[in-house]
């Protein structure tokens, strides 16, 4: 008998229905391996406009031309953020409320990008491609910053639609965004020597926070020995990506007059600014060719997919492919699915907050919650507001190095008991009920449905033993089994 596609589309994708068959082992490896040799067909079907359609009440006309606008155009973010700027300027002259427009800058893209990304992983197929594109969001992190997030929907679906190309290709689209643009702090990075500078057009210096983030956590990490006078060379070569927002200009701009002229060197190499922003794709291809970057993006890649500790074996596999294939991305993915389709099939790996409340609601044929948001209180109406409380949501995280991905992170009492409440409400609250839940709610799971998710004979019988057929579906949702695919 062949084996289904149970487990691994809980360890590399987001689950199955309960109500639907299963498929087999093999058809979802194909799928997957489609997925990545053909891309075309995820990465132009954006979903948006339905999506838009669908949600909740407190969107207008105005609101969802917007919000398209600023997913799919990287300047509409810009322009959009201007407005909003300016917006605020005129509250506080005024001395009117600022609610509504905190609101409009901060609350709804990040509720925007949580929501597509909820349909996506949801209410589609492509669970492997989805995968990835959540290890990237946290690979390439923004939060807010500089009034950026009118930038995140756009950086995300940016990420969506590259991530199936070359890693220096990917990485030059991720630090030159206008969302990690303004997070790190390279909107005002002036070189000493630069125009600028020398003119007194502004008192800016340096910063180097983009740059110390591209070599310490997209490409060579610290393991690489790199010095701080690469991190300056490496500054130096960022200076005058910026974006621009005055005079009626809102774009995103590489501005020679606040770049540092002359020759940089960067672990040893030296680049010549004279092309301009040529300058930085030449040390990103370069910086994306090492070996140290393929060891990092290859151990991330593992740690996301197979093991919080990975096995040396599996990260030499995948750093000797992405060598082999000059850092094309598409092989790497392939080979990992090679990897995955070999493993032992344990429960083994914790579910961060975000994969587990997406193979929640395909569990239980539950629609993602389409709540707008009004305000920054908890409404479990919205899915941006669910991933807040459970403490994954991509836009709000504190570091730029992500969120973890290891258990230990998220095996706490008071993580724990956050995913408690919510498996509560489910086939309670009323956006949180189907077909599904009114099912067990009225008969209680099955035992097929349990051996499903690999849990335990024990695991299984605590289930089936509880009072309320409707606890049936806490107990199994917060059991050690479906914590962990």
């Amino acid at each position: 008998m062949a084996k289904t596609a149970d487990w691994i589309s809980r360890r590399a994708g987001f689950g199955f229905s309960l109500n639907d068959d299963p498929i087999s082992e093999s058809q979802w490896f194909a799928r997957a391996r489609q997925s990545i040799s053909k891309p075309r067909n995820y990465t132009s079907n954006h979903r948006l406009k339905p999506l838009l359609e669908s949600a909740g009440k407190g969107l207008s006309d105005e609101d969802k031309k917007t919000y398209s606008g600023i997913t799919l155009g990287l300047k509409a973010g810009i322009v959009y953020r201007a407005q909003l700027w300016r917006e605020e300027e005129r509250l506080l002259q005024e001395n009117k409320k600022l609610q509504q427009l905190m609101i409009d800058k901060s609350v709804r893209p990040i509720w925007l990008s949580t929501y597509r990304r909820a349909d996506f992983c949801v209410n589609t197929d492509a669970d492997f491609a989805n995968r990835l594109w959540l290890f990237w969001l946290n690979y390439f992190t923004v939060s807010e910053s500089m009034n950026n997030l009118p930038c995140l929907p756009n950086f995300q679906e940016m990420i969506r639609t590259n991530m199936f190309g070359s890693m220096s290709d990917l990485v030059f689209k991720a630090v030159t965004h206008p969302a990690m643009i303004l997070y790190l702090d390279n909107q005002d990075s002036t070189g000493e020597n630069s125009r600028a500078s020398k003119e007194k057009w502004t008192d800016n210096g340096t910063n180097e926070n983009l740059a110390r983030e591209t070599l310490e956590l997209y490409t060579v990490t610290p393991s690489n020995g790199y010095t701080q006078d690469d991190v300056n060379g490496m500054t130096n070569i960022l200076t005058g990506w910026r974006v621009v927002d005055w005079d009626n200009i809102n774009e995103l701009r590489f501005e020679k007059d606040y770049h540092e002229p002359g020759t940089q060197t960067v672990l040893g190499k030296k680049y010549n600014s004279s092309t301009g922003k040529g300058q930085l794709q030449r040390v990103l291809r370069d910086l994306t060719s090492m070996q140290d970057t393929a060891k990092h993006l290859a151990f991330r890649l593992c740690q996301h997919f197979i093991a919080d500790h990975p096995a040396p074996d599996h990260v030499t596999q995948l750093a000797k492919i992405y060598l082999k294939h000059k850092g094309k991305l598409a092989p790497v993915y392939l080979g990992l699915l090679d990897i995955l389709e070999n493993l032992e099939q344990t429960n083994d790996k914790f579910l961060n907050p975000e994969i587990w409340v997406y193979q929640t609601l395909k569990a239980f044929d539950i629609d993602v919650p389409n709540g707008v948001p009004r305000n920054w209180n908890f409404n479990p109406s919205g899915i941006d507001s669910v991933l807040r409380e459970l403490g994954l949501l991509h836009g709000e995280a504190q570091q730029p190095n992500g969120w973890p991905e290891v258990e230990q992170s998220w095996l706490s009492n008071e993580y724990l008991d956050r995913r408690l409440r919510f498996g509560f409400i489910i086939g309670r609250h009323y956006n949180y009920t189907s077909v599904t839940t009114e099912t067990v709610k009225n008969n209680g799971l099955r035992v097929e449905q349990l051996q499903r998710f690999n849990l335990s004979p024990h695991t299984q019988n605590v289930i089936l033993g509880s009072q309320l057929p409707i606890q049936q579906i806490v107990a199994l949702l917060c059991s050690p089994g479906f914590l962990r695919s």
